[in-house]
C-alpha cells in the first residue's frame, strides 16, 4: 500500500502488460505458464533424452531457458552463472539485490533518497520527474560488480535506471555505500542526466545489450513497446536461435550438421607458434572475424544499422564510432566510455588475429590465465616478463604487463576499465598533445620530461605515432596528405586508417583526391567508410564521381556513410545520379527504424529529410526528437537552424534559448545563439555568447572566424585582428581565418599579409573568395 501522503508508481503486472514484456519475466509467484511451457518446464528435469525432448517442446512456445542447456553443457552453464552476462539484468529479489535497503537515507544534489523494503518488495522513495517525492518499485538489478544499478518503475510504461547506485567494493576499498553516478554536476529534474530522462531510459538506452533477443514495436498511439526473450544475457544472445540445435540434439545428429545446428559457430581456432629464439608467437593462419562480430555488437560504441544483427558481419550490422577527440584522446587512448572494440581495433594484436576468446573465457568472461600469464601465451616470458624489459622489480606495480600497456580509466565513479589498444607509453606525446601515459599516471607528481629521461636511460627509443599526423590533419596542413597516403598504403590497423581518412575532409580537396581514391578501393569496409567521410570536403561533382561506386557497396555501414556524404549535394546531382541514390536514401531510412525511439535517430532522420528537400518530413522528425528528449542539444540546434531557414526566426530563438539553458557552456550552442541574436538585430548582445564559444578548448576555427567577424562589424577592429591571429596560431591553414585577416589588415605590402597570401596560394584557389582575393593582390596561381 502507498504510504500516507505519498504517490506510488503502478504495480508490476500493470507495468509488464503496458511495456509489452513477456509474462515469463514476471516474478515466479505471479507467473502462469501456457500448457506447452508448463509441460516443458516439468519434463526438463527428467533424464537426458527426456530433457532434450522437453526443450524442443518448450522451444515451440518461445526462446529456451539456459537451464535447458545445462543438461548437456554443465561446465559452460556454471561458468555463465558467475559472469557479468548472467548479472546483466535480474529480477530484484533476495538473490540479486546487493544494495542496503534497510531504510537507508542518502542525499545527493539536495535530493534525499530512501532505500527500504516492504515485505519482499524493494523500493526507493525519491524525487521524480515532476519534482514531487514518490515511492518507486525496484523491478530489476543492473550489474553487480563493482557497482549495481537499479531499474525503477517510473510509471507510464517506463523502466528507468536510477542514478544513485550501490558501490559493491569492499569497505577497505571505499565501497559498501550508496553513491551518485554524476557527483560533480547538479543533477536535478529537467537535467539531461536526471534519472527519469531519456538518457536513463531502459528500453531505448540499455535493453539491447543487457537482455536477450530484444524486440520493439510501435502501438497505435505511437508509443514504442520493448520486449525481450530473457531479462539477462543468456545462451541464445550469443549462439542464436537454438531450435534446430535442440532438434538435432534430440535425434543425436549434432555432429552431422554445420555448427551443431546453429546458424553460425565460433571462429575456427588459431594455433600460435613461437619460433626457436623468437619473442612473439605468430598465427598459423589468418584470423576470423566471427568472434568480433558477435561480441562487438555490445562491447562497442556503435549505432545499430537495421534489426536482427545476429550472424551478420559487424560492419554490416553496426556503425562504430571512429577515433576522434570527443571519445578518445588524440593518440587513440580511451577518454569517454567506448566499450572496448574501438580500442581493440586499433591494436596490433587484433591485426595479427587475436580475438576476445584468446584472453577471456567466453562463458565466465574471466581471464584465461593469472597475471602476466595471459600475455605470456604469445609474448615469450623470458623476453618480456623480466626486469630488463619492464624495468620494475618483479611483483611490484609496473611489472605487470597491464600496468604499462593497458592503463585503466575509471567510469561510473568506481569502475576502472582498461584500454584494449595496448598502447606503449609515450611521454613525449603527453608533453606535445596532453595525452595520458602510464608512467606519470602511476608515478604521481613526476613530469613527462622525467618519464622521457627514464626511457632514454633504459635505451628505449620512442617510435613515431600517428597522433602527430592526426594533429596535422586537424590543423589543416595540406602537406599532411602525402603522409596520410603513405599510412593508408601501409599496414596500419584499419580503425586508424579510417579515422584519419575521415579527417581528410579538412584538407584542400585537390590535395586529397588520390588519397581518397586509394581508401575507397580498400578491401576493409572500415577504411572505405572512413574515405567516404573524408570525401565530404570535395566539391559536388568530384564527390559524386568518387562516391558513385560506393552507392552499391557490399557493406551496410559504407552505404550508410555514403548516404550521409551525398545528401547535402542532391540538388547538384544530375538526373542519372538522383535515380541511383533513390534506393540508397530509402535504405538509410530503413536502417534507422529499429532505433526510432532515440532522439539522436530522429535528429539524423530529420537532417536527411531536410537535405533531400522534404521539409514536412524533416519538421515531423525534429518534433519527434524533442518529444523523446526535450533536452537534446543537437536536436534543439539543428531544428532551430531548420526553422530560421524556413523564416521562423522567433521560434528558432526559443529553441536556442532552451539549448543554452540545458548546456550553457556548449560552444556550438553559444555560436548558434549568438548568430540568432545577430540575425535578430541584437548584435551587441551577440558578442558575449560568440566570445564564450571561441574561448572554449573545444572551439573550432569556424567559431573564431564568426567571433572575429562579429567584433569587426561592431567596430572592434583591433580585437577582431587578435581573434583571427589566435585562430591562425591554432589552425595555420584555415582559409576563412587567413583570408579574413588579409582583408581586415588591408595592407598589401605588409609582411604579415604577404605571408598569409602565400599560404592561401599554397592551399589552391578552389574557393571563390580565395580566388578573388588572390586576383585582387596579384598573386600568381
Amino acid at each position: 500500500m502507498p504510504e500516507a501522503g505519498r504517490t506510488r508508481s503502478p504495480g508490476a503486472r500493470d507495468f509488464l502488460r503496458r511495456e509489452g514484456v513477456p509474462p515469463s519475466i514476471a516474478p515466479a509467484r505471479a507467473r502462469t505458464l501456457p500448457v506447452k511451457r508448463r509441460i516443458g518446464a516439468v519434463l526438463v528435469v527428467a533424464a537426458f533424452a527426456g530433457g532434450v525432448v522437453a526443450a524442443v517442446e518448450e522451444k515451440e512456445a518461445g526462446p529456451i531457458s539456459p537451464e535447458v542447456c545445462r543438461d548437456c553443457h554443465p561446465a559452460e552453464f556454471r561458468a555463465w552463472r558467475r559472469s557479468d552476462h548472467f548479472q546483466s539484468m535480474r529480477v530484484a529479489d533476495n538473490d540479486a539485490v546487493l544494495g542496503d535497503f534497510s531504510d537507508v537515507r542518502v542525499t545527493f544534489h539536495g535530493i534525499e533518497s530512501r532505500f527500504f523494503r516492504a515485505g519482499d518488495e524493494y523500493r526507493v522513495e525519491t524525487v521524480g520527474a515532476s519534482g514531487e517525492r514518490c515511492v518507486f518499485d525496484v523491478r530489476y538489478t543492473f550489474g553487480w560488480r563493482p557497482l549495481q544499478q537499479y531499474l525503477l518503475d517510473a510509471g507510464n510504461s517506463r523502466l528507468q535506471a536510477f542514478d544513485v547506485a550501490w558501490d559493491d567494493r569492499a569497505v577497505a576499498q571505499g565501497g559498501q555505500r550508496w553513491f551518485h553516478l554524476q557527483p560533480d554536476e547538479a543533477i536535478t529534474p529537467g537535467h539531461p542526466f536526471f534519472w527519469t530522462g531519456h538518457a536513463m531510459h531502459w528500453g531505448s538506452q540499455c535493453a539491447a545489450c543487457h537482455s536477450t533477443h530484444v524486440t520493439k514495436s510501435v502501438d497505435a498511439s505511437g508509443r514504442t513497446n520493448t520486449a525481450y526473450a530473457a531479462a539477462n544475457v543468456t545462451c541464445e544472445a550469443c549462439h542464436g536461435d537454438a531450435a534446430a540445435h535442440l532438434r538435432h540434439a534430440a535425434n543425436g545428429t549434432t555432429g552431422s550438421v554445420p555448427h551443431a545446428g546453429f546458424a553460425d559457430g565460433p571462429s575456427p581456432p588459431i594455433a600460435w607458434h613461437l619460433a626457436p629464439g623468437g619473442r612473439i608467437a605468430t598465427p598459423d593462419k589468418a584470423g576470423d572475424s566471427r568472434e568480433i562480430d558477435q561480441c562487438g555488437g555490445c562491447h562497442a560504441l556503435r549505432m545499430p544499422l537495421g534489426a536482427d544483427a545476429q550472424g551478420k558481419p559487424f560492419h554490416d550490422a553496426y556503425r562504430i564510432e571512429l577515433v576522434g577527440d570527443v571519445h578518445y584522446f588524440p593518440d587513440g587512448q580511451i577518454r569517454e566510455e567506448v566499450f572496448v572494440l574501438g580500442s581493440f581495433l586499433q591494436s596490433r594484436m587484433h591485426a595479427q588475429g587475436v580475438t576476445c576468446g584468446n584472453c577471456h573465457d567466453p562463458h565466465s568472461g574471466n581471464l584465461v590465465a593469472e597475471g602476466n600469464g595471459v600475455c605470456g601465451q604469445c609474448h615469450h616470458a623470458a623476453s618480456y616478463d623480466v626486469p630488463t624489459h619492464h624495468h620494475h622489480a618483479a611483483g611490484t606495480p609496473g611489472s605487470a604487463c597491464i600496468d604499462c600497456h593497458m592503463p585503466a580509466r575509471t567510469y561510473m565513479g568506481v569502475d576502472p576499465r582498461r584500454d584494449h589498444a595496448f598502447p606503449i607509453p609515450r611521454p613525449s606525446l603527453s608533453a606535445e598533445l596532453g595525452v595520458p601515459n602510464a608512467c606519470t599516471g602511476c608515478h604521481e607528481g613526476r613530469s613527462d620530461a622525467w618519464a622521457q629521461e627514464k626511457l632514454r636511460d633504459w635505451g628505449v627509443a620512442e617510435k613515431e605515432h600517428w597522433a602527430r599526423l592526426s594533429q596535422r590533419l586537424h590543423r589543416g596542413d595540406p602537406a599532411a596528405a602525402d603522409a596520410l597516403y603513405a599510412l593508408v598504403a601501409g599496414d596500419t590497423p584499419p580503425m586508424v586508417k579510417a579515422s584519419l581518412l575521415a579527417q581528410a575532409a579538412a584538407l584542400p580537396s585537390h590535395k586529397v583526391r588520390a588519397l581518397l581514391e586509394l581508401g575507397l578501393r580498400d578491401s576493409e569496409p572500415l577504411v572505405r567508410r572512413g574515405a567516404v567521410a573524408g570525401a565530404q570536403g570535395q566539391p559536388p561533382a568530384e564527390r559524386w564521381q568518387l562516391l558513385a561506386p560506393r552507392v552499391h557497396d557490399a557493406v551496410a555501414s559504407v552505404r550508410f556513410e555514403t548516404a550521409l556524404a551525398l545528401a547535402d549535394i542532391v540538388p547538384a546531382l544530375p538526373a542519372k545520379a538522383l535515380a541511383a541514390t533513390h534506393d540508397l536514401f530509402a535504405e538509410q531510412r530503413r536502417l534507422l527504424e529499429p532505433t526510432a525511439d532515440l532522439a539522436e535517430t530522429q535528429r539524423m532522420l530529420a537532417n536527411l529529410e531536410d537535405r533531400l528537400g522534404q521539409s514536412a518530413a524533416a519538421r515531423a522528425a525534429f518534433g519527434r526528437a524533442l518529444t523523446i528528449d526535450p533536452t537534446s542539444v543537437p536536436a534543439l540546434i539543428d531544428y532551430a537552424d531548420f526553422l530560421q531557414r524556413e523564416g521562423q526566426e522567433r521560434e528558432a530563438g526559443e529553441l536556442l534559448t532552451r539549448a543554452i539553458s540545458v548546456a550553457p557552456d556548449s560552444p556550438i550552442a553559444n555560436v548558434a545563439y549568438g548568430l540568432h541574436l545577430v540575425r535578430s538585430g541584437r548584435r551587441d548582445e551577440a558578442l558575449a555568447p560568440l566570445a564564450k564559444a571561441a574561448a572554449t578548448p573545444d572551439a573550432s576555427a569556424r567559431f573564431l572566424y564568426i567571433h572575429a567577424v562579429a567584433q569587426h562589424s561592431l567596430g572592434h577592429h583591433a580585437a577582431a585582428l587578435e581573434t583571427l591571429r589566435d585562430g591562425i596560431e591554432r589552425w595555420p591553414w584555415d582559409p576563412n581565418l587567413l583570408s579574413t585577416l588579409v582583408i581586415y589588415l588591408d595592407d598589401p605590402q605588409s609582411p604579415e599579409t604577404q605571408r598569409h597570401l602565400e599560404t592561401l596560394a599554397e592551399l589552391g584557389p578552389e574557393l571563390l573568395h580565395i580566388r578573388a582575393l588572390l586576383d585582387r593582390y596579384g598573386i600568381i596561381r
